[in-house]
């Protein structure tokens, strides 16, 4: 019986895989400086929090690549739409909203900012809870 081979070529890609992973954080982190825009829309919590679930849903998954979870507080008026990564469970996306009043709810969008998660995501996150419809792209 022989020692085993040791094949180098697997060792040193998960040695460069780490080195990467530990020197980029993936996803939106605690007081980062992630992309962002927030604003008050005429419309109930209720509508607001469906919109982005279904805009997040349609536009924000890939093909099944990403999750998307939403979570209602209803005593508090509030809800949060986020998308994952599924490996990492990593945050690529947020949408935070909170009723100011019965009619009108504060909406704050955030993105990590790295490939797909860039301020086009947020400008088709913003469009789709202001014309109540999904939208993916934003043309300007």
């Amino acid at each position: 019986m022989g020692s085993p081979r040791v094949n180098w070529r697997n060792l040193a890609a998960i040695g460069g895989l780490s080195a990467l992973l530990a020197g980029c954080a993936l996803g939106i982190q605690p007081g980062d400086k992630s992309p962002s825009v927030s604003y008050t829309v005429p419309r109930n919590y209720q509508t607001v929090y469906l919109r982005a679930q279904n805009q997040a849903a349609e536009c924000l998954r890939g093909k099944s690549k990403y999750d998307v979870v939403g979570k209602v507080d209803p005593a508090m008026q509030s809800g949060t739409v986020e998308v994952r990564e599924p490996l990492s469970g990593a945050v690529v996306a947020r949408t935070t909203l909170k009723a100011v009043d019965a009619q009108h709810t504060q909406v704050t969008h955030t993105v990590w900012g790295h490939e797909l998660w860039d301020a086009r995501a947020l400008a088709a996150m913003r469009e789709s809870i202001l014309m109540d419809s999904s939208v993916c792209t934003v043309y300007k």
